[in-house]
Formats: structure tokens, C-alpha cells, sequence
């Protein structure tokens, strides 16, 4: 393996081999694990320093292994152990048993996810729970052995937080207030006001459209995505909270013409495979699909757990048989048959909940969807408010508590479960409260840090100790674009901030077609060439920089600006800061302060067009 830890145990006695197990290792650097994966009482010990210590440790590749070693190779199996990274002059390394102690509070079973218990309770009041999160992080920090970078600019954070909750950056006049603010509190007061801003509504709907119904899903005959964008919209805007959203999702019923909620069941042409595999992954934060027609290769998931949940979803009408396509005539509503089968046999799968020995009794009144929500969005669910927080942290830090952010497992352990479990805990006093939640990631010490550091750690990223650089998906380029040049957009909404057009807007929708890159990790650039000749030589771009067609470039035109102070207009529209000292140096030689008409207008065009273009405009830091 990559990070150079045993793949292979061999169990033996004295009359030879009588066993080998395969150990899953993640692909990350031993370091990373010892530091991050293992608790402090744990010990990690070498070979050589265990003989001295008289204490019999099992060495991978060695040819004699003593007999008391089987004890040591079976506890790697069965339990959590760490293996040190430690590699002796022979190429062997030392594999210690664990120590005998108690388990911690938030340790996390060998398990995974399948054998979590209900979030923790909490009595935290807002503050107190981001000064939680600011002391589980330090802890982290220490443990990894790890320095965090400093604390943000001004202008990084303000960008930053910017395109996480409004999906764009801000307007010139939004930095100057900003950055002209002697408040102690004004960045909390961004925050809220973000918050409470119809942009954060409007964009929020397009990041759960995209993991709902995914791209490539053809939904023109139902009206386009945009009406499940505006369902989703004036659900987040009316401040409904997130179980009653998720409530009237699951049980939208109705002509699938309607669209709304009922786009997501056409783009699952109702299959019950499909929307158990959807619903999974979105709400409890499980990559069941791997089950669906053996048992979960890695993780505790068995086909009839699979099967299970999905029979949740066999009594929705529908024609008998395979469904290839959807049509806006069909219903979605609820009947009294249907089941599933395993596949390749007639054997039919009650309905059985993630957590539960027991297939589902049949409750009079109550369909089986119903059943299924209400056990999704209690109280006692060990996995909903999980891994909604952890899908918000994603969403703000660009990689998960558990990461990825859909697939909670054996192989993939939380950077932190007490995180984990205070965020989760927290989501689930206030209400589910989503606007409680991101405020709280929002106001957290590790949001706050900077992308750039002096030095390189890759351990950094990894526990939230330096911001990942995240790559702006298709919609924040075009509104960014769109804010930055003041393409389309009326400055003076409710909030005082700008109120951009994401619904009904052609123009957004074909460069969204052109400049969309296939789904990944938001820390991980997927565009390519037709990307790229987009934004250099695109129609927005010829707009947004075209001299008699950039709003920008028109309000330069006032007579009262000096150069220097279009060139930092300029700045301020694009990145959120002004010039530094070295590109100053440029820009002076390229735009002299003595440059007026039509060599003014061209040069700053050019100046804008290579802004826009920059790596800095294309990426979240």
C-alpha cells in the first residue's frame, strides 16, 4: 500500500501458516494515520524497542513468527490497533498488540457507522457550541502534532465566506463597507446577513440539486430542473426547517407534471433501488448501492439490508415491470402493493430500518414511506443529523469530518467523532435548524484560517488546521462573472445586498451548459479545454469585458477616478482586494496615469479580461 503499512497478517502456530487476512489500509501517509485515526492510549511500538521492553511483538515478514504472535496478528483483525511506521534495517516493521484500557466516549466502532448510537445530547447555546468546536479542533491539532496557518485577511474571509453562502463574491461597494467597518462583530454580522439573503436561498437549492438529481438526467418535459431550484429556494428562504423539508421531499405525492418535489422521484424514474441508493447517501450519509446485489464487500451492509430499505419504497404506483422512462401523467402516490425481490430470485425483502434486526411491522394508517421518514428525521436516528453536518462542513471546508461526505464506513473514520457529534448534537436542539448550522462552521476558528502558509504540511488540510482551496462550480463562475462586471444584476435588494437573477436568466443557463465539469471533489479542478475557451473567449466574457457592454467598464468612465483608482475598482471587483505592491508595478507601466480615451479603455479591458481569467478569480481560498 501507498502509505506503507501491511496489507497482509499471516496467523500461524507452531505446525506453520493457518490463516491469512487481507487489512484494508487507506491510502494515506502512515503519519496521518497514527496521528488522526488512533487515540492517544493506543501503543504504538517498534520492534527493537519491544524486545528491550520484553514485550512480543508480531513482525510482518518475518520467517519465524513465535507462537504467542497469532494472539497479536488475530487482534489486528478483530480489532483497532495501530501499526507503527517505524521500518527496521531489514525491511520488516513492528506490529504491537493494543493497550488494555477502557474504551473512549467518542471512539469509533470497529463497525463504522453501522453500529452508531443516537447523537449525544446537547444543552450548548450557540456561542458556547462554536467554543466547543474551536477546543475539539486544538485537541485534533495537538494530537497530529500539528501548527495551524494564521488567521485569514480580511479580504480572503470576506471572499471566502462570500461564495460559501451566497455563491458569489461580492460586489465593490459590498468589500468597501466591509473592509471601512471598525466593528468588533462585523464579521458575525456578514454572517447573519448572509445568512438571511435570498442568494443564500437561491444558491443552498443549487448545491442539493446537485447531489438530488445529479447532471445528465434529462427533466425537460417536466419544466427543466429550475422548478425543483425554486421549490428548494423558497423552502430555505421561508426558514422551514431542515426535517420538514426533507418531510415534504420523501413524501411529495401528485401528476409528476407538477414538478417541485416530485422532479426528484422522475429523475429516479421511481425505481426503489434507485431511490434507496439516492435517499442513502443524501440523508444518512450511506453508500448502500455497494449491497444491492451482494453483501457490502467492505462494510457490515448485508443485500437484505439493502433490499431492506428499499422496500421502503415498492408501494409508490407505478406500471408493473422495468420502467425505462417517466411520463408527466404518472403519479406518485402511495398504494397498498408492491414488494421487493433479491435479485435473480423470487424471494421477496420486508421492509427492514438501517439500525434494526427486525423487518418492519406493518402499521395500520401509516404507509411505508411515512414509516421511513419518520425513522429517518427522529430524534433517535444515529445517522441524519450526522450526516447533514457533515455534509455542511463539506460544503464550507471542501472535505468532510468523514470524507467523502456520502460514504459514512468502516474505511472511512471521522477526523474527529466528538466534532462530529457536538455539530450533530447541536443541529439537533436547535430544530434542525440548517441557518444554526452553517452560522456555527461560519464563526468556527478553523473557517477563519488562511489557505496560504509559509510552509508545506499536507497534514494540515486534512484536519481543518489550513482552508482547502476549493474550484468554483459553474453557477458561482457565471455569478461571479455577473456580480464582478455588473452584468444583469439590480444593486438594493431586501438585505442591502445585491439580489442576482439564478431563475429564468438564458443566458446563465447556455454558459452553464458549456462550462459545467463532471461532479468530483470541490478541492479537485475536473475542467478541461472547452472550460477554459469559455472563459477566454465566451460570449459572457466578450460581454463582460466588451467595451460598450460591461456595466464595469462604463461606470469607469466617470472623470472623477483617477487610473490608479479604476485599476483598484478593477481589483475589488474580481479578487476582493486591492493590488499588491508587485503587481502595482505592472499595472502602472501597462495603464500610465497619463492614459485617457480609447488606449485607457482597451488597456483596462485588458486588465479585467486577464482577471477573470486568473487562477485566483476561478477558486474558493
Amino acid at each position: 500500500a501507498e502509505s506503507g503499512m501491511p496489507t497482509m497478517v499471516s496467523v500461524s502456530d507452531d505446525s506453520g501458516p493457518r490463516s491469512q487476512k487481507i487489512v484494508a489500509v487507506p491510502q494515506v501517509s502512515g503519519a496521518v494515520l497514527r496521528r488522526t485515526d488512533f487515540p492517544d492510549n493506543v501503543a504504538v511500538i517498534d520492534f527493537r524497542k519491544a524486545q528491550e521492553a520484553g514485550i512480543t511483538a508480531t513482525i510482518a515478514g518475518a520467517d519465524s513468527p513465535s507462537p504467542t504472535n497469532a494472539d497479536v496478528a488475530a487482534s489486528i483483525v478483530g480489532s483497532k490497533v495501530a501499526l507503527s511506521t517505524e521500518t527496521i534495517n531489514d525491511g520488516t516493521s513492528a506490529v504491537a498488540a493494543p493497550a488494555a484500557v477502557e474504551p473512549e466516549r467518542w471512539a469509533v466502532s470497529p463497525g463504522g457507522a453501522a453500529l452508531w448510537k443516537a447523537v449525544p445530547e446537547t444543552r450548548l447555546t450557540s456561542s458556547e457550541t462554536v467554543r466547543q468546536v474551536d477546543a475539539i479542533l486544538e485537541s485534533v491539532w495537538k494530537k497530529a502534532d500539528v501548527e495551524p496557518t494564521d488567521q485569514a485577511s480580511p479580504e480572503e474571509l470576506l471572499r471566502r465566506v462570500y461564495l460559501d453562502l451566497a455563491g458569489r463574491t461580492p460586489g465593490v461597494s459590498e468589500v468597501r463597507s466591509f473592509l471601512n467597518d471598525t466593528s468588533p462583530d462585523r464579521y458575525e454580522a456578514l454572517v447573519n446577513r448572509l445568512l438571511n439573503s435570498h442568494d443564500h436561498a437561491s444558491h443552498l437549492a443549487t448545491v442539493w440539486r446537485s447531489f438530488l438529481i445529479p447532471d445528465g438526467v434529462d427533466l425537460t418535459a417536466f419544466g427543466g430542473i429550475e422548478a425543483f431550484d425554486r421549490w428548494l429556494a423558497e423552502r430555505f428562504e421561508s426558514h422551514d426547517s431542515y426535517d420538514q423539508v426533507v418531510r415534504s421531499l420523501l413524501l411529495a405525492d401528485g401528476r409528476l407534471s407538477r414538478s417541485g418535489p416530485l422532479l426528484f422521484y422522475s429523475a429516479a424514474r421511481l425505481d426503489p433501488d434507485r431511490l434507496a441508493a439516492k435517499t442513502a447517501r443524501v440523508f444518512l450519509g450511506m453508500r448502500l448501492e455497494c449491497a444491492q446485489c451482494h453483501d457490502h464487500p467492505f462494510e457490515p451492509w448485508k443485500q437484505t439490508d439493502f433490499w431492506g430499505y428499499a422496500a421502503f419504497f415498492a408501494r409508490i404506483s407505478r406500471p408493473q415491470g422495468t420502467l425505462e422512462n417517466v411520463s408527466t401523467v404518472m403519479r406518485v402516490s402511495d398504494v397498498d402493493r408492491g414488494e421487493v425481490m433479491l435479485p435473480e430470485t423470487k424471494n421477496v425483502v420486508a421492509p427492514k430500518f438501517l439500525n434494526s434486526k427486525e423487518s418492519l411491522e406493518e402499521v395500520e394508517g401509516a404507509n411505508r414511506r411515512e414509516q421511513l421518514t419518520n425513522w429517518m428525521l427522529a430524534p433517535d436516528n444515529p445517522y441524519f443529523a450526522r450526516a447533514t453536518a457533515n455534509r455542511v462542513w463539506g460544503q464550507m471546508f471542501g472535505r468532510g469530518i468523514v470524507d467523502p461526505i456520502d460514504d459514512f464506513g468502516v474505511q472511512n473514520s471521522p477526523v474527529s467523532q466528538e466534532l462530529l457529534d457536538v455539530l450533530a448534537g447541536s443541529f439537533l436542539q436547535s430544530g434542525f435548524n440548517l441557518q444554526e448550522l452553517f452560522r456555527t462552521v461560519a464563526l468556527s476558528r478553523a473557517y477563519r484560517l488562511s489557505s496560504g502558509a509559509q510552509t508545506i504540511d499536507e497534514d494540515r488540510p486534512a484536519v481543518f488546521a489550513q482552508m482547502n482551496i476549493k474550484t468554483l462550480t459553474a453557477e458561482q463562475v457565471y455569478d461571479c462573472i455577473s456580480v464582478a462586471t455588473m452584468l444583469g444584476n439590480t444593486e438594493g435588494g431586501p438585505t442591502g445586498l445585491f439580489d442576482l437573477v439564478r431563475y429564468g436568466n438564458s443566458s446563465r443557463e447556455a454558459f452553464l451548459q458549456q462550462f459545467r465539469t463532471p461532479a468530483g471533489q470541490p478541492t479537485v479542478y475536473l475542467g478541461g479545454i472547452p472550460q477554459a475557451l469559455t472563459l477566454m473567449n465566451g460570449q459572457l466574457i466578450e460581454n463582460a469585458t466588451g467595451l460598450s457592454s460591461s456595466g464595469l467598464l462604463k461606470s469607469l468612465e466617470a472623470p472623477f477616478f483617477s487610473n490608479e483608482q479604476r485599476l483598484e475598482v478593477l481589483y475589488l471587483a474580481t479578487l476582493s482586494r486591492p493590488p499588491r505592491a508587485n503587481e502595482w508595478e505592472l499595472l502602472r507601466d501597462y495603464v500610465p496615469e497619463n492614459a485617457t480615451g480609447n488606449e485607457l479603455q482597451e488597456a483596462l479591458a485588458d486588465v479585467l479580461w486577464a482577471l477573470l481569467n486568473s487562477a485566483e478569480f476561478t477558486m474558493n481560498h
